[in-house]
């Protein structure tokens, strides 16, 4: 089992989100998984720095490469965005020479370097990957009707969100070729998460959107159309007790945004919960480790 783990969340969940890091660390922490803060981070070089300019992959490189310089070779990612990116960078600098030189050349300064070697390993997968522990920790199992929104980034596209033994296997072929997640084989349905739900004793809502984009990355965009896929979501969970997200990118819109998608209509509006609180509640974990004030829950 991995004992420690370099730990990049992001800077939404570290500035917005200070439950989420609350709770992956105390649900991580009980299945003896230590996470290790990736200190001097910036902005992984999200899909929004990627819109405007090309050099959005030394910003993920520098990220990279301050994981490298911790030797770890693998990171723990809980944003979908942040995994996303940070994959196709690291295989962007392993198989491309010129764009490693470059990145290289401009960290050169600051007495980095890096080889695209570390592995962005998101929660889902990381939770996934210990199954079989965290079932022996469920102690409180839940009685609650979840709808869940997939983090499509995490598993979607298939061709650069590997695993880095897959990568490397793959060097030369038709990236067509290659099977997804290694973790969960139907990238465009996966069923990881489902599986953690289910496992908590909670049972899991069907609905059309589930692993529809939740519009949280349209709204610097456009607000409109992230706010209507948003409210095209909560229509279709009415029969949940809450919604459960795995990526901070999806809790901010279906969660923190969401009077502005109901427009005063509270038959609309649900309650919500990320993946470690959902997870901790069952292993039976203090309510306040969760970023969860005591008595809400239980």
């Amino acid at each position: 089992m991995v004992d420690s783990l370099a730990f990049y969340p992001g800077c939404l969940v570290l500035q917005r989100m200070p439950e989420y890091e609350a709770a992956t660390r105390a649900v991580l922490g009980a299945l003896g998984i230590e996470l290790r803060l990736v200190q001097k981070a910036a902005c992984c070089g999200s899909p929004v720095v990627e819109s405007f300019t090309a050099d959005w992959v030394y910003l993920a490189a520098y990220n990279l490469a301050l994981v490298e310089g911790m030797g770890h070779r693998a990171v723990a990612t809980v944003c979908g965005g942040c995994t996303n990116t940070l994959a196709r960078a690291a295989r962007a600098l392993r198989a491309d020479p010129e764009v490693r030189a470059e990145a290289n050349r401009r960290l050169e300064p600051m007495d980095l370097s890096v080889t695209g070697e570390v592995e962005p390993i998101h929660l889902v997968r990381l939770l996934a990957e210990q199954e079989e522990a965290l079932r022996a920790r469920i102690v409180h199992p839940l009685s609650l009707r979840v709808a869940l929104t997939n983090p499509c980034q995490v598993f979607r596209p298939s061709e650069v969100v590997l695993t880095a033994e897959d990568a490397e296997g793959a060097k030369g072929e038709d990236w067509k070729s290659l099977r997804p997640l290694r973790f969960d084989e139907d990238h465009m349905a996966p069923q990881s998460l489902r599986r953690l739900v289910e496992l908590t004793g909670a049972e899991v809502v069907e609905y059309g959107g589930e692993d529809e984009c939740c519009g949280a990355t349209l709204y610097l965009a456009d607000p409109g159309l992230a706010l209507a896929a948003g409210r095209r979501k909560l229509e279709a969970v009415g029969g949940a007790d809450l919604l459960l997200h795995g990526c901070g990118n999806c809790h901010l819109l279906l969660r923190r945004f969401q009077r502005k998608i109901t427009h005063g209509e509270p038959a609309l509006r649900k309650r919500a919960l990320l993946l470690p609180q959902l997870v901790g509640l069952a292993m039976g974990l203090p309510e306040e480790s969760l970023g969860l004030r005591k008595g809400t829950w239980r």
